[in-house]
């Protein structure tokens, strides 16, 4: 029997033939399209139709062209490519900066994942590599999205994963957690005090898009010992410059998109 993996739809197979046919060859009339496909004429209309009555083609004097209508799924591929540059830049010139462990996270199935880590010069504490997923309490990076994920997904969350604990430290009641999310709300950021691994604290803020929905974090962790409140008082001034450069930015980059 064939692999589970290898099924296709022939006619959404159809659909892209057509839509790629489009790229090389539009405007095109119907026939010169069949043709050229080697499909029949009624099955290339019936196709062509639906792409029309759904605008991402246009049909004008008998000539079918793609709608700018794949603009929007090509800008909004654009748009995250930059903004991916522009964190990663970004989480570069923070441990430049501070010389400390700067990172970026996001949430996936319900855990924080890595998404960029840079080390300064001054770095020491934990090891952990680019991709790394845990719980969401654990970490600032983790708590600090958490605590802005809508309520009913931020639910899903805790039901599906619980509230294991890391260290000692960790928040593992439910009235705890929501209490540090709520103050995480107020103040605007996260603070890690040995929740994760024993010895490493950090400090972390949300990025958000122009709909004010967490998209990111940014953060940055270090040495016990290093990390006094004063000292994190100060990264948290120098991450909350870069957290409103990177949603500044990102806003440019969405409208840039749009007008092309």
């Amino acid at each position: 029997m064939p692999s589970q993996n290898n099924k296709t739809i022939s006619a959404v197979e159809t659909t892209l033939d057509i839509l790629s046919a489009l790229g090389k060859r539009e405007p095109v009339g119907l026939s010169d399209l069949a043709s050229h496909l080697g499909i029949p004429t009624s099955t290339v209309f019936i196709h062509l139709n639906t792409l029309v009555q759904r605008d991402y083609v246009v049909k004008e004097s008998g000539q079918y062209r793609r709608s700018f209508r794949f603009l929007e799924f090509g800008g909004s591929v654009r748009q995250r490519l930059d903004i991916g540059r522009l964190l990663r830049n970004k989480v570069e010139e923070l441990s430049r900066e501070t010389g400390e462990i700067a990172g970026a996270g996001i949430e996936e199935n319900g855990q924080r994942v890595i998404l960029y880590r840079s080390s300064g010069g001054k770095a020491a504490g934990d090891e952990i590599p680019i991709g790394n997923h845990t719980e969401m309490h654990w970490t600032s990076l983790g708590k600090v999205i958490l605590a802005h994920l809508p309520v009913d997904r931020r639910n899903e969350i805790i039901a599906d994963h619980g509230l294991p604990k890391g260290t000692d430290n960790t928040l593992s009641s439910r009235s705890e957690l929501e209490a540090a999310l709520e103050r995480i709300r107020d103040q605007g950021y996260a603070i890690d005090d040995e929740e994760h691994l024993r010895g490493v604290r950090g400090v972390a803020v949300p990025i958000f898009n122009d709909e004010q929905e967490v998209m990111v974090s940014l953060g940055i962790t270090g040495p016990r010992d290093r990390f006094t409140s004063r000292y994190m008082a100060n990264l948290l001034e120098i991450l909350r410059y870069t957290k409103n450069e990177i949603e500044v930015r990102s806003q440019y980059y969405e409208y840039s998109t749009i007008d092309g």
